[in-house]
């Protein structure tokens, strides 16, 4: 079973999300923002994944990214953008520091292959 940090301000993403991947055999960590996600990050054990949205209060998805990718043990944990923001999502992506891109609104099958994926070590852009 892969543990998933879904970082989102909505609520009902965060469940929507809930609902997708449980089912599918995964645990599910929620942070309403990315000081929260920091804060859920304990020594270990680590997610195997994190889902995280771009825009949102506290600090952000851009500046979560940026901070796990600093530290030395946050660093190799793949990260998924869900975001309504294609660009800036896209532009992470191409820059290499994230595994993958779901746009919302997003099919949630595409998104549980997604996930499935990333885990698996292949990169997929949805």
């Amino acid at each position: 079973m892969s543990t998933i940090l879904v970082v989102d301000d909505d609520a009902d993403t965060r469940s929507m999300l809930r609902l997708i991947l449980e089912p599918a055999g995964h645990e599910v960590v929620e942070a309403s923002d990315g000081h929260a996600a920091l804060g859920l990050i304990g020594p270990d054990p680590l997610p195997d994944v994190i889902t995280t949205d771009l825009r949102m209060p506290i600090l952000n998805g851009h500046t979560l990214i940026e901070r796990l990718r600093s530290e030395p043990r946050t660093a190799s944990i793949p990260i998924v953008v869900v975001s309504a923001s294609p660009d800036d999502a896209r532009a992470l992506h191409a820059s290499g520091l994230v595994e993958a891109v779901v746009i919302k609104p997003f099919d949630p099958f595409a998104l549980e292959a997604c996930i499935r994926a990333v885990i698996g070590g292949r990169v997929s852009v949805s």
